[in-house]
């Protein structure tokens, strides 16, 4: 039901740009346009507002006290709605914004910034080393995984990323470099399931509401045993078809408290803001942290509303969630009664 007190308008903030592939594109119009469905539904005004190349003109007409941002801005650092960039301009201007904040953005693309990170706060992640030469990497703890070092959406994981001596780690380091024009992080790779956990909440109240898993048990051979870029975003591809996404995970009650306490672990230490997802494998019986997930896909398909469907939510309930929290940012809206409502 639409809130019975006053709320903000809604700007669904989204950048592309001709450098975006059309599978991009694709996925990020169909999130604006079902994310945009669900909340007028509820009886919030809603307005999607594209930038590319300027994020502050596009931005002038809207007056910062009644127009709450739901980043939904992604892209690579070269970018200009690059999601960190785009929130240190929001800041500035004096938005509140659904999500992280440009801090904890950065922390966790740049993927050696966030391994030092999770290394200072105890979080149990596998070793690594960050590499800008080909010929500069030392590793001797195989098999590993080579990949690069600031990218998202898996760029640049395939099954060659999976090396098993140092000859083979420092073909692909080779490989990456020269394909993405950064360093490459190599990182011990872990043969178990992986799993994935949906939070959200800030400062002590963070909630992990969803533990969904991927196995590999389709295929033999370790290099095919990771969720490359192929197995995300290519439906024609083995990975695709044969990689199941299973939401709840199948997990005892200790394994389940071990990987949401590694995970909330990690969402804090990071910065994040909100919501969230966090990758994980395990070592014996101790879950390590792969991978954080700031400002996290919300698309209706993918894992993070599946973990809220599970957990008994709708899209539209999930959406509201997030933009309720980011809501407590801003002075007028802070102590409205809609924030109990929340699901």
């Amino acid at each position: 039901m639409p809130s019975q007190v006053k709320q903000p308008s809604l700007l669904l903030l989204y950048g592309l740009d001709e450098s975006n592939q059309d599978f991009e594109i694709a996925s990020t119009l169909a999130l604006i346009k079902a994310a945009s469905d669900a909340l007028l539904a509820r009886g919030w005004r809603v307005l999607p507002l594209q930038v590319t190349h300027d994020v502050s003109a596009p931005l002038k007409p809207f007056d910062p006290s009644e127009w709450l941002i739901v980043n939904l801005c992604e892209g690579a650092p070269a970018q200009a709605f690059y999601y960190a960039r785009v929130t240190r301009t929001l800041a500035e201007l004096g938005y509140a914004f659904t999500g992280s904040d440009a801090w904890s953005l950065d922390e966790t693309q740049y993927k050696w910034r966030m391994k030092a990170l999770l290394e200072r706060e105890g979080v149990p992640t596998p070793r690594w080393g960050v590499f800008e030469r080909a010929e500069d990497v030392v590793f001797n703890r195989f098999p590993a995984i080579v990949k690069p070092a600031a990218e998202h959406c898996s760029y640049g994981i395939t099954r060659e990323s999976v090396v098993m001596n140092l000859d083979e780690a420092r073909a692909q380091a080779e490989r990456v470099i020269a394909t993405f024009r950064q360093p490459i992080l190599v990182e011990e790779f872990l043969d178990s399931p992986e799993y994935n956990v949906s939070l959200w909440g800030n400062d002590d109240d963070v909630v992990a509401f969803g533990i969904s898993t991927m196995t590999y048990d389709a295929f033999d051979d370790i290099r095919d045993r990771l969720c490359t870029f192929d197995a995300k975003w290519t439906p024609e591809s083995e990975a695709y078809q044969r990689i199941p996404a299973i939401c709840p995970a199948p997990v005892s009650p200790g394994l389940k408290a071990k990987i949401e306490a590694a995970a909330i672990a990690a969402y804090r230490a990071s910065g994040c803001r909100d919501y969230g997802r966090v990758d994980l494998r395990l070592q014996g019986d101790q879950p390590m942290v792969l991978d954080i997930n700031a400002n996290c896909d919300v698309s209706p398909d993918g894992g993070f509303a599946n973990a809220a469907r599970v957990a008994g939510m709708s899209y539209a309930d999930m959406l509201e969630r997030i933009v309720r929290l980011a809501m407590q940012r801003m002075p007028a809206f802070a102590l409205s009664p809609s924030l109990e409502a929340a699901p």
